[in-house]
């Protein structure tokens, strides 16, 4: 309600199985807009697609939920995949939402193996999110990693000081 963007909702119980364990119930629930109210989004997706993201519940689950994303978005919306491994890389150029074969057929192609080297792929993404950038819209690079950086920039105060700065 009022100003805030979403809410956090924690629930606490013992286990009825176990009474040495506990249940946590996290409910997470944003703002709801009408989809003419929503501004247009310009997304730059920076994956993490090295090795340890191979799982199942890893680049697997990131690719499935973005599917997902796709068929909310409309025209007005932007998509743009960077991924990053042992060096970076743009797996889909800014495509207008209503493009989902293109940006599905993207997402079909990424697959996980090699290093980390998140710093570059970092400033790849906020260079396309520059590229792309709407006036008065929802300007964003999401991060999707499982960890930390093992290759080139890895220092998290470095790191930290590049995405404040773009």
């Amino acid at each position: 309600t009022g100003d805030v963007p979403f809410s956090v909702n924690v629930e606490l119980a013992t286990c009825p199985w176990n009474e040495e364990h506990k249940l946590a119930r996290i409910a997470l629930r944003g703002r709801e807009f009408e989809t003419e109210q929503r501004p247009a989004s310009n997304l730059v997706f920076l994956l993490d697609v090295s090795g340890s993201m191979h799982s199942a519940d890893k680049l697997p689950l990131v690719k499935s939920a973005l599917k997902l994303l796709v068929e909310k978005l409309d025209e007005n919306d932007r998509i743009a995949i960077v991924v990053y491994a042992n060096g970076s890389g743009l797996a889909l150029d800014s495509t207008s939402a209503d493009n989902s074969p293109v940006i599905l057929s993207a997402l079909g192609r990424l697959s996980a193996g090699g290093s980390t080297n998140g710093g570059e792929g970092i400033e790849l993404a906020y260079d396309v999110a520059v590229e792309n950038f709407i006036q008065g819209g929802v300007n964003r690079v999401i991060l999707c990693t499982d960890g930390d950086f093992n290759l080139g920039m890895t220092n998290q105060s470095e790191l930290t000081r590049l995405i404040e700065t773009k």
